[in-house]
């Protein structure tokens, strides 16, 4: 299903026109927002148009703008490939091709959810520059907030501007069977031109933006070593080795310990402490301008495809993850899957706590807990 990103000016002109606070008032009623969720299909988009169409959603449409409109919307419930939003980034340009679940927005479908007939084609009167721009902003943040539903499930989460003009939310979290998942998207507000050839402050969420680390089964615990490691080599200010992770401790172990999808929830898997700090007897390898070491990282993170993800330190510093299928140990070089700022480490540090307390993943916090316990110890010197 695909998801939208709201620029912060959407956003304004949503809370400043009283959209958002219609919105609000449809989540509280009896019958509540909807779940929006779940695959579209054309005939789905037909039938959708066709009630409008009834209840007279069509009848205000602009008159500049009612028979491109038309035309443009009967061409893509066949061919929405055919169509794009232009997204200008840094880089270049980036045509994402529609999809169907995007004529939701531009029929009005959502939008008509906290809009009259009379209201949903009238962009000026709402603070919008466009027909268009209006109800597909409309429609998106609607849908934005029936995903707000499901934010139980949401792990750990921050956000880093980057000096390629990138601004990164970083989520450590887990998938359905509770295996590590690491989430990188770009929500940077580069400027958008909808289908319509309209400028717009949304888009939606492309493979562009999106990095992802899919590890398998109980990982979080040697990614947690690598990091302070990291940390450590690198010789990064973190706020836990000011006072032997005392506080990083507690507010661990306040999370207590959620989940119960897999045994490992409930304690009695953990492993050795030894095991662990073993792997951190040798350096993380630093790669060189092209991603390439010779060196063996100590730090592997299997996935359920065989191969897996290699810890290492970026020419430039940064912490990295390096995916590889096959033949990932003797290869030099190192594609970059996944890339973390050395202001990032402590985050991740945090999100591995929070993921491993929520339950989202396979390990258990008081695993972790022991294991960052322990590295400040007597014992660990």
């Amino acid at each position: 299903m695909r998801d939208y990103l709201l620029y912060p000016k959407a956003i304004e002109k949503i809370e400043r026109s009283g959209i958002k606070a219609r919105v609000e008032e449809l989540e509280k009623s009896e019958d509540g927002l909807p779940d929006i969720n779940g695959f579209v299909y054309g005939g789905d988009i037909i039938r959708s148009t066709q009630y409008l169409q009834e209840q007279g959603y069509y009848n205000h449409l602009p008159s500049d703008f009612a028979v491109p409109y038309r035309r443009m919307m009967n061409e893509m419930v066949n061919t929405p490939e055919n169509f794009g939003w232009k997204i200008q980034r840094h880089s270049g340009e980036i045509i994402e091709p529609c999809e169907l679940e995007d004529l939701l927005l531009f029929s009005g479908d959502l939008a008509s959810m906290v809009l009259k007939p009379e209201e949903i084609w009238d962009y000026a009167r709402f603070g919008f520059s466009s027909a268009s721009e209006f109800v597909t902003t409309v429609g998106a943040f609607v849908k934005e907030q029936s995903n707000r539903m499901d934010s139980f499930k949401n792990g750990y989460k921050w956000t880093r501007k980057r000096d390629d003009g990138s601004e990164i939310v970083t989520e450590v979290t887990g998938d359905g069977n509770a295996d590590l998942r690491i989430y990188q998207t770009d929500i940077a507000a580069y400027p958008t031109h909808n289908p319509f050839g309209n400028p717009i402050e949304m888009r939606p969420e492309m493979k562009a933006d999106r990095l992802a680390v899919a590890a398998y089964h109980s990982t979080e615990a040697t990614l947690f070593i690598a990091v302070m490691k990291y940390i450590e080599q690198q010789d990064i200010a973190a706020d836990y080795r000011k006072d032997n992770a005392t506080k990083l401790i507690e507010w661990g172990r306040s999370l207590g310990q959620g989940g119960g999808t897999c045994a490992e929830h409930f304690g009695g898997f953990e492993s050795n402490l030894g095991s662990f700090l073993r792997e951190d007897d040798a350096q993380i390898p630093i790669l060189d301008e092209a991603n390439r070491t010779e060196q063996i990282s100590n730090f592997l993170l299997p996935t359920q495809s065989g191969g897996a993800y290699g810890v290492y330190v970026a020419h430039n510093g940064d912490l990295v993850l390096s995916y590889q299928k096959e033949n990932y140990i003797q290869n030099p070089v190192k594609p970059i899957s996944a890339r973390f700022l050395p202001e990032d480490a402590e985050h991740l540090v945090r999100g591995l706590i929070y993921q491993s307390a929520k339950g989202l993943g396979r390990t258990s916090a008081s695993q972790l807990l022991e294991l960052l316990e322990f590295r400040f110890s007597e014992g660990m010197k």
